[in-house]
């Protein structure tokens, strides 16, 4: 099969036979080394292979509409695959050696908008499954950019993690990642992987930044709004950046002193990062003691707080000065 286009996210060289919305191409040769291969053709022999010898993996306890579960994963016992089905009709199909991605949906995709939707699942939840079987350590985090470093802002999902990398954005800083902050060990730092140049919102997130008319979500599949950062005056950083802080985002405060900023220590710390990295139900024994290794080190060497927020466009201004001053006085 021919590879036509060429892209790099989370550190990885993916090829695919048809173009990913939303990611720049690279150029490539037929020599360039890839990681992962993308078909968005992938046929009914496949789809129906193995199906009697599969172990369920995994069940979301998240249901859809009519009370389905949302995502279900299989492991193909025979070829140690996997399959990762969303009950809307997409799935994908990861070979062994997690360097093949093949996909296939329920309907045929005659639309840009459905497109779409499955470059949301790919380079979203998919990959995020490929990267800690890959034995990544990942974060449920958005990252930033502050003077060379990464900031990581992590929390469960409606914590506000997009809305504050956004904020970032506005202010000109460039954007690593958007809910899932892959990091790689090199020397002594814990680096932050670029992701996708652009950030997932909700449609009040953007009235609230931008004061423009509440936006309709295009798709029926996704509930946010993809917001290019070009149109935020921000860009994707392109270079793995080293993680100086972290900012736990606790659920809204009814504190008058809201936004305010909290020290966590080591072992606190520890525990708040065991409890919001991305995929952690999906982890075998040797891949718990690796990322509890990784964590321990990271609670141990950085800065993380508490960061208490509430609703409202006027805490924004004020919750940007805040962690910019706490980051003036604990950078490194």
């Amino acid at each position: 099969m021919k590879w036509p286009y060429s892209y790099v996210i989370y550190g990885l060289r993916l090829v695919s036979n048809q173009p990913i919305p939303r990611l720049d191409p690279i150029e490539s040769t037929p020599n360039t080394p890839q990681d992962i291969s993308v078909n968005f053709d992938a046929d009914d022999k496949q789809s129906t292979q193995d199906v009697a010898d599969e172990t369920p993996w995994y069940v979301s306890d998240i249901c859809d509409e009519n009370g389905n579960p949302a995502l279900k994963i299989w492991k193909r016992n025979n070829s140690g695959g996997y399959r990762i089905h969303y009950s809307h009709g997409l799935t994908f199909y990861l070979n062994a050696s997690l360097t093949d991605i093949s996909i296939r949906c329920a309907a045929p995709m005659e639309r840009p908008m459905e497109q779409n939707d499955v470059a949301d699942f790919l380079l979203g939840p998919v990959l995020g499954v490929v990267l800690r079987l890959r034995g990544v350590i990942c974060l449920h985090a958005s990252a930033v950019a502050f003077k060379g470093k990464a900031i990581a802002f992590v929390g469960a999902p409606g914590a506000g993690k997009s809305t504050t990398a956004a904020l970032f954005a506005r202010n000109g800083h460039s954007i690593l990642s958007d809910d899932i902050a892959a990091l790689i060990e090199r020397g002594r730092s814990f680096c932050v992987l670029p992701a996708f140049p652009y950030l997932n919102l909700w449609p009040e997130t953007v009235y609230m930044l931008t004061g423009e008319d509440k936006p309709v979500s295009e798709s029926p599949a996704v509930d946010k709004l993809r917001v290019p950062l070009e149109t935020s005056g921000s860009r994707l950083e392109r270079e793995a950046l080293p993680l100086a802080a972290i900012y736990i985002l606790a659920n809204r405060s009814g504190d008058s002193r809201a936004p305010f900023i909290e020290a966590l220590p080591p072992q606190a710390a520890l525990m708040s990062l065991v409890a919001n990295t991305y995929g952690n139900t999906i982890l075998d024994t040797t891949m718990r003691a690796q990322e509890f290794r990784v964590l321990g080190q990271i609670a141990e060497s950085l800065p993380i707080r508490n960061l208490f927020v509430r609703d409202g466009t006027a805490q924004l201004g004020r919750l940007y000065d805040l962690v910019c001053e706490d980051l003036a006085r604990n950078l490194r």
